[in-house]
């Protein structure tokens, strides 16, 4: 082989040894940086789970007599289900809904480090009464509740009480003793059981009857309810649809014994089995929890002792994707951006693990900055179902720091830290400049330094104008560079004084 060929032979070897070099490189650094981005994605899922995500209520009684107070506890808590508290006050909107349909509405706070508060309502119709609480803003899960609304006990009727017979007389010696006439024997019987103990022998009045056209059934049933009062029961395994079963009883008491429920359910997890009403109680609850997104069905298949079921003994629920918020998609704590860019930012919905998922169905996105100087575009758009992220665009108008706010109905914000830079855009105006001076040699005439002062002179107005009068106005990735400056900055130093009359033209300082 000659020395030809072997030195082709090396420098293939050589370049594909380099490529494959480069292309490792490259495969390492984009698995580091996914490995970086996964880890502040699990760092914000923490935190958001950490903190309140959702809220519970507690009704202080399962049943409650019609007319008596109610009173409602409402937790904040976090992704286990266990108490959280903000550095802010929690304002909450709660909603009762009588069987009527009667829509009673307060209003409470959660002071600041604390995560309940407790309201109070009056339970004014008989029936299943629906409670449901949502954050004034929108920030947190809703959650709900049902109380069973009854009647008062029934009393049993009282025996008639007997007048007293005239001592020592029977009524066979009053019957045939002598010289009582019948007459006045008929109007004795009518003075000893006349019309004076008739209401003693009725039952009392009946209690008084419920605003809503709901009654107790004739006979003992159990009624099966969907008390979760949610829209949105996260599948991550935590979350749970609240189940309640209620006896309903002619007298208003409750059960004369224990009552075993024995429930099927189609999906996820299911407890207690079997769920219990005790003796003297009218309500047992359980909670079903799925890993999935899934519409689930939950079924009360039978009872001991056996007992009818009022309504559907079969109720559905839906478990939504385990979505904790919306987020940046960023592997950087910090974006950091030079005034003259339009930096595009991906943001996405994540689960309990940072890891981005789709939504199942349309939700609306919101984003805004904390500083006047950072404008989002758009600030405000809808993600599609089965889609889980979406891009929107950071335009600066100034240099300086801010805050992005991310979020979704329902869920907390999520913030990432902008840093605006001027200094690159000067610099690269000030290097286009010189340059520019430096090669209008025939034009500007002078010394390399004049022309290097008036380049930079021009350099800076040409910079200037674009940056406040022609980049805001263009969305093209050509005008928000970085080399754009550097080129605008040539153009302006080779034009020199020129540009200084066709600015204050623009201006109106020159007619």
């Amino acid at each position: 082989m000659s020395a030809r060929k072997r030195f082709q032979i090396f420098w293939i070897c050589s370049a594909g040894l380099a490529f494959w070099i480069a292309c490792s490189a490259i495969y390492v650094a984009a698995q580091a940086q996914q490995v970086q981005q996964q880890s502040q994605m699990r760092q914000m899922a923490t935190r958001a789970a950490a903190g309140p995500i959702k809220l519970d209520v507690q009704p202080e009684v399962a049943s409650a007599v019609v007319n008596s107070n109610v009173s409602v506890r409402v937790f904040m808590r976090n992704a286990d289900n266990q108490p959280a508290t903000w550095e802010r006050p929690c304002t909450l909107n709660l909603e009762v809904t009588f069987p009527s349909k009667k829509v009673e509405r307060q209003q409470m706070v959660i002071p600041v480090g604390q995560n309940s508060g407790s309201v109070t309502f009056v339970a004014t119709e008989y029936g299943v009464t629906h409670i449901r609480v949502a954050e004034a803003t929108d920030s947190l899960l809703s959650a709900g509740n049902t109380v069973f609304i009854v009647s008062p006990p029934r009393k049993h009727a009282k025996s008639a009480e007997k007048k007293p017979r005239p001592s020592g007389v029977s009524h066979r010696d009053f019957l045939v003793a002598p010289g009582i006439h019948p007459r006045f024997m008929l109007a004795s019987w009518k003075s000893s059981f006349g019309e004076e103990a008739i209401p003693e022998l009725q039952n009392p009045p009946p209690a008084p009857a419920a605003t809503s056209s709901a009654e107790p059934p004739t006979t003992p049933q159990l009624l099966l309810v969907n008390s979760t009062g949610k829209e949105e029961i996260l599948s991550d395994g935590k979350d749970f649809a609240r189940v309640s079963v209620y006896y309903m009883a002619p007298d208003g008491k409750g059960a004369p014994s224990d009552i075993l429920l024995w429930m099927s359910w189609s999906n996820g997890t299911f407890n207690p089995q079997p769920m219990v009403i005790h003796r003297g109680e009218m309500t047992a609850e359980g909670k079903l929890v799925s890993g999935s997104p899934v519409e689930a069905t939950i079924s009360l298949v039978s009872s001991a002792p056996k007992m009818p079921v009022q309504g559907s003994s079969t109720i559905h629920v839906v478990f939504s994707p385990p979505i904790y918020g919306f987020g940046p998609a960023t592997s950087e704590s910090v974006v950091k951006m030079s005034l003259i860019d339009r930096e595009p930012l991906v943001g996405c919905f994540f689960d309990d693990q940072g890891r981005c998922i789709q939504t199942d169905h349309k939700r609306h996105v919101n984003v805004s900055s904390t500083n006047p100087s950072l404008h989002v575009e758009p600030d405000s758009f809808d993600v599609s179902a089965n889609d889980g992220t979406a891009t929107f665009y950071l335009e600066p108008t100034w240099s300086g720091t801010a805050s992005l706010d991310m979020w979704t109905p329902g869920h907390n914000k999520q913030r990432i830290a902008i840093e605006i830079s001027l200094w690159l855009v000067v610099v690269l105006c000030l290097v286009g400049g010189v340059a520019g001076g430096i090669a209008a040699r025939d034009t500007l005439k002078g010394s390399i330094w004049w022309r290097s002062f008036i380049g930079i002179m021009g350099a800076i107005v040409l910079v200037w104008l674009c940056v406040f009068t022609v980049v805001p106005q263009t969305h093209s990735m050509i005008a928000h560079s970085l080399i754009s400056v550097l080129v605008v900055g040539i153009v302006g130093g080779y034009a020199g004084t020129r540009v200084l009359d066709f600015a204050a033209k623009k201006l109106g300082v020159l007619s």
